[in-house]
């Protein structure tokens, strides 16, 4: 968890039912336990393995110009705020497959640096229970809520994170479709700003390219694939950096070819860095820490991926016939899950 401290905080309300945002004239009154739901949530999109680094090009961009106005105590920041809602709104209006939700404008401190966000909570669908009176007594339903925000323990889709020092962004984002075509619109059309990829994205594109080469020339061998998610998680479990080449190593060992056509699908794919660091909490870390095999037969086996060079835990026998067996060793107990 990271030490958040909120400052200010105001919540608009975006729904695409009404052709006008309801925006809030003043700042949102902090109880404890709404402060606590507004940090954990904060905290949860900061560990997320889709959030993103993301920068402005210029600086004559609106919301650059609003953000620098928030950070320098300039305009005000309920004004502010309203103004980034109307923006967000108008591009929510016009493309109804983007849902609608409430917007929570906050400032807060972060490791003593100052932060500005924009919180989108998008609309669930939930039960709550309604006591109709009747002559024979209390009739009890359930009736369906619509505008439920997400809970303090389930996912934010979207937010936008910005550092009032140096104004950089860090983006969770989703696509929807723009113009007949799925786009990030938070970055291309509210923020107007590049993107990088996240650090989930980047463990995929190394995942993809193993997968993709394999099937091109190995027939689809596993052993490859399964060795790839296993070195992944012992980088990430020692240090938290993924060097590229060092992962192409350990798959492919001397075949040249096979190293520099993995290297080339990993740059195609966009993934340019020689390293990428995966922070310590980043939820990123998690997809490798267990593999997932399934079997022609329908079998499925999960085990934990430090395992995998482990022949006293479980082995991977090629058979003359072409057949693999799978032997796990060692095991004390087997319990129904």
């Amino acid at each position: 968890m990271y030490s958040i401290k909120l400052k200010q905080v105001i919540l608009h309300i975006l729904d695409n039912n009404h052709a006008e945002p309801i925006l809030s004239a003043g700042e949102l009154f902090l109880e404890r336990d709404v402060e606590e739901f507004l940090e954990k949530h904060l905290s949860r999109v900061l560990n997320d393995g889709e959030l993103k680094d993301a920068y402005f090009d210029t600086n004559d961009n609106p919301v650059l110009q609003l953000l620098k106005g928030i950070g320098q105590d300039g305009p005000n920041f309920v004004d502010a705020s309203r103004e980034l809602a109307n923006r967000l709104f108008s591009i929510m209006y016009q493309n109804p497959e983007i849902p609608s939700g409430d917007v929570i404008c906050c400032t807060f401190d972060l490791e003593e640096a100052p932060y500005f966000a924009v919180l989108k909570l998008n609309y669930r669908n939930s039960y709550i229970h309604y006591v109709s009176n009747t002559a024979d007594g209390n009739v009890n339903n359930l009736v369906k809520q619509k505008t439920a925000l997400p809970g303090e323990s389930q996912r934010v889709d979207e937010c936008v994170i910005a550092n009032l020092g140096n104004l950089n962004l860090k983006l969770l984002e989703k696509q929807y479709t723009i113009d007949g075509k799925k786009e990030y619109y938070l970055s291309k059309s509210f923020l107007k700003c590049r993107s990088e990829l996240s650090c989930l994205q980047k463990i995929k594109i190394l995942d993809k390219a193993v997968g993709k080469i394999t099937k091109t020339h190995l027939s689809e061998d596993f052993d490859k694939v399964t060795k790839l998610r296993s070195n992944l998680a012992e980088s990430l479990e020692e240090s938290s950096e993924v060097k590229v080449r060092e992962i192409a190593e350990a798959v492919f060992g001397h075949n040249t070819a096979f190293k520099e056509e993995y290297l080339a699908e990993v740059k195609k794919a966009g993934l340019v860095e020689e390293a990428f660091v995966v922070p310590e909490t980043n939820t990123a870390k998690k997809k490798f820490r267990t593999q997932k095999l399934k079997t022609d037969i329908g079998i499925e086996i999960n085990f934990p991926s430090h395992f995998y060079n482990d022949k006293d835990v479980i082995e991977f026998i090629n058979n003359p016939d072409g057949s693999i067996s799978i032997l796990i060793k060692n095991v004390n107990k087997v319990m129904n899950k």
